[in-house]
């Protein structure tokens, strides 16, 4: 995870530190009602993008090790081009990757912090949300089985959530109570092998974990061993198995799969590699789970000749386009056409966003997408072109600590 000094300024709805409990209740009122007040004024201004107004709310998740209040409510303001931070929230400290339940009542956020009596290994937060305001309350945290955590998906059922470790090359899943609370984990799996870039490839690295829309089947895209490791998921057990129609996805040598999206028609999938710069089209068999190499593109322009290190790969709501980014020696965002036949093709590469985009995400409408420049500490908006879907700058930046997930409020 990246980390840096930083001081939290002061922000809507709360007060300092010292006194931020005592003044919670009042500030969360007075947030809902500035939040009531925007939004029919917003209303009353003009109808927006795609003739949308409200404010459009997305978590951002940081990972400063070193930030109490590693998690924010943020708002996008469709007519006016416009961020506003509205709350932060404690309880799980270099909290990088965030997840909602598929009711959208639990947030769940990765935390570096170990349980008492389980130190080495990270652990995994849930958080309840208030429907009202959006406003999180720490329900529990519960060891994750692994070192390095750097991604966690609530499953489709709401009753699982998954942990990807990067470290310790661990996958782990951890049941869910009706209340949000977090269980001990009921399955802790890791894959083999090794991969020929040796300074990142010596074992396993497990760094995203990915379920297929019908809840059967999770995909682990393994950095250390350029496969796509394919489970069998037991709803009723709460155990992962190596699928027998396809245990995993062989990637050339040296691609290091980072992270992967499934298109919204469950028969494609999207994966990135971190070392290969490259995103790769995949047809995806519902029925058995298994992968089918298409073809691959590049995140970075012919004839770049730095360090590729990509970082996050995600679909379009419209599924037509896919995004990508990638950091290091130049940080850029690239985007991709989807044919018919799944495969793609690379349209446009934007460069001079954020430093370090570690992630980023499309608004729920497909109009807005927000780059998280985790080594610069600021977030960007870009404006989608709904036709082409090309991205297009708007000048629209603000600041948080080591921002490296983008969660948007459905």
């Amino acid at each position: 995870m990246d980390s840096a000094c930083w001081h939290l300024r002061r922000l809507p709805g709360n007060d300092m530190k010292r006194s931020r409990m005592k003044t919670l209740k009042s500030g969360l009122i007075l947030l809902a009602t500035g939040c009531m007040i925007w939004m029919t004024l917003t209303a009353c201004s003009g109808s927006g993008k795609g003739g949308k107004s409200d404010p459009v709310l997305f978590y951002v998740g940081s990972g400063d090790r070193e930030q109490e209040y590693s998690i924010f409510l943020c708002a996008l303001d469709p007519v006016n081009l416009a961020f506003s931070v509205l709350d932060s929230f404690a309880g799980a400290p270099g909290s990088g990757y965030l997840d909602l339940s598929p009711d959208g009542k639990t947030l769940f956020a990765i935390s570096s912090e170990s349980i008492p009596g389980d130190e080495g290994n990270s652990s995994v937060a849930s958080f309840s949300v208030n429907p009202a305001d959006h406003s999180l309350e720490l329900i529990n945290r519960q060891s994750s089985r692994g070192s390095g955590i750097c991604h966690v998906q609530a499953g489709p059922g709401g009753d699982y959530v998954f942990a990807a470790h990067y470290n310790s090359g661990h996958v782990s899943v951890l049941p869910v109570s009706g209340d949000g609370r977090i269980g001990t984990a009921t399955s802790v799996v890791r894959g083999e092998g090794s991969g020929p870039v040796e300074s990142r490839q010596e074992g396993p690295h497990a760094h995203q974990v990915n379920m297929d829309p019908s809840g059967k089947f999770l995909l682990v895209p393994d950095l250390g061993t350029d496969k796509v490791m394919n489970y069998l998921f037991d709803s009723k057990s709460g155990s992962l198995t190596p699928n027998p129609a396809q245990s995993f996805l062989k990637m050339e040598p040296g691609t290091g799969p980072r992270h992967l999206a499934f298109h919204p028609s469950g028969k494609y999938v999207y994966v990135l590699g971190e070392l290969s710069a490259t995103v790769t089209a995949c047809r995806f068999e519902s029925s058995t789970g298994k992968l089918e190499l298409i073809n691959s593109a590049s995140i970075v322009e012919d004839g770049f000749a730095g360090i590729k290190q990509s970082a996050a790969v995600r679909v379009h709501p419209d599924g037509r386009y896919i995004y990508a980014s990638n950091r290091s020696d130049v940080s850029n965002l690239a985007v991709f056409e989807k044919q018919e036949d799944g495969s793609i093709r690379q349209i446009q590469i934007i460069r001079d966003i954020p430093y370090w985009p570690r992630d980023f995400n499309i608004s729920p409408d497909g109009m807005f997408l927000v780059v998280a420049g985790a080594r610069v500490h600021e977030i960007e908006l870009l404006e989608v072109d709904p036709r082409s879907g090309r991205l297009s700058k708007t000048g629209v930046m603000e600041r948080l600590p080591s921002p490296i997930c983008i969660l948007f409020v459905h």
